[in-house]
């Protein structure tokens, strides 16, 4: 599978070995690091 940039932090993150992930406006987003989700959550871009 295709690595894909965190979006916390800008890391390339291969989705089967994140750390963490999350589903937001109906997409799947994958974190290198549970800090990185938590960060996205308190915080996600406006769409």
């Amino acid at each position: 599978m295709v690595a894909v940039k965190d979006p916390v932090c800008g890391m390339m993150v291969e989705p089967t070995r994140a750390a963490a992930r999350g589903t937001y406006g109906g997409e799947t987003v994958y974190f290198c690091s549970v800090a990185c989700q938590k960060a996205y959550e308190g915080h996600p871009p406006s769409r």
